[in-house]
């Protein structure tokens, strides 16, 4: 095997959660354009459709859409069994599914904001480890889970707080680290942590004409790569993670931050 067909994914399959945009759909392109089939996982699941019939018309992947709620275990239990009924197994396992609001000061903030954040970050992560890791394990195989965390599992942010949000994301930096150990050596788990990303999540408070302009411009004077990201930019490492490219990483979170965690 040369270095570049151990990035190779042909004959598995990918399951992604929030793969109906941003960095989900991303996750789902990359993975079909390294030669695995995909399952877009997805509330949304007519963005889910959309996702899956655009990987078809541009890749040799099959992808199929499901509608799931990570707050459930039900329908993320159920979400991985439709994948072992559509393709045979689940190889890599995308726990990415989140949400991120503008929360109030934490002097006037209320649990319901608190537990909705928390409950689709972390223990939606948390949900989806634990059914792919149950499937993982009936696999000769293994497998490999990739979570999504944030920079914000690193540090906090001065101007816009986020304190569920920065909880949730710290949570799952270490969830990775617990699953990986409890789930070595046949399953690696790793995370990635983005960095300021043009998405639709949050509101879209990162995209262009969105009044956030002064906050969007502080993240980029300290990003040494000199601008947001776009979703397309976390392609590379969603790739590195799930193939064998990687085979002896796991237990760590990897930022993809355009340096800004550097200074």
């Amino acid at each position: 095997m040369t270095v570049l067909d151990s990035f190779r994914l042909d004959g598995q399959t990918a399951l992604v959660t929030g793969g109906a945009s941003g960095i989900g759909r991303s996750y789902c392109e990359a993975v079909a354009e390294a030669g695995a089939d995909v399952v877009v996982g997805d509330v949304d699941v007519e963005g889910a459709e959309e996702t899956a019939d655009e990987i078809e018309s541009r890749t040799d992947a099959s992808a199929v859409a499901v509608e799931a709620d990570v707050r459930s275990r039900d329908e993320v239990d159920a979400l991985v069994e439709q994948t072992v009924e559509e393709f045979g197994s689940v190889d890599v396992a995308f726990a990415n599914a989140g949400v991120a609001e503008l929360e109030p000061p934490v002097e006037s903030y209320d649990e319901a904001t608190w537990d909705r954040v928390m409950d689709v970050n972390l223990r939606g992560v948390f949900l989806t480890d634990r059914a792919a890791a149950e499937q993982m394990k009936q696999q000769d195989t293994g497998g490999v889970i990739v979570n999504t965390s944030s920079i914000y599992a690193f540090v906090a942010d001065r101007a816009l707080g986020l304190p569920a949000y920065t909880a949730s994301k710290a949570g799952i930096r270490q969830l990775t680290q617990a699953m990986a150990a409890k789930l070595a050596p046949d399953i690696r788990v790793n995370a990635v942590a983005p960095g300021a990303v043009r998405t639709d999540i949050g509101g879209g408070f990162m995209k262009e004409d969105s009044g956030m302009e002064s906050v969007q411009e502080d993240i980029r004077e300290r990003t040494l790569l000199d601008r947001l990201a776009e979703p397309e930019d976390l392609k590379g490492i969603a790739v590195y993670l799930a193939s064998p490219a990687s085979s002896y990483c796991t237990g760590y979170t990897y930022a993809v931050d355009g340096g800004w965690l550097s200074v």
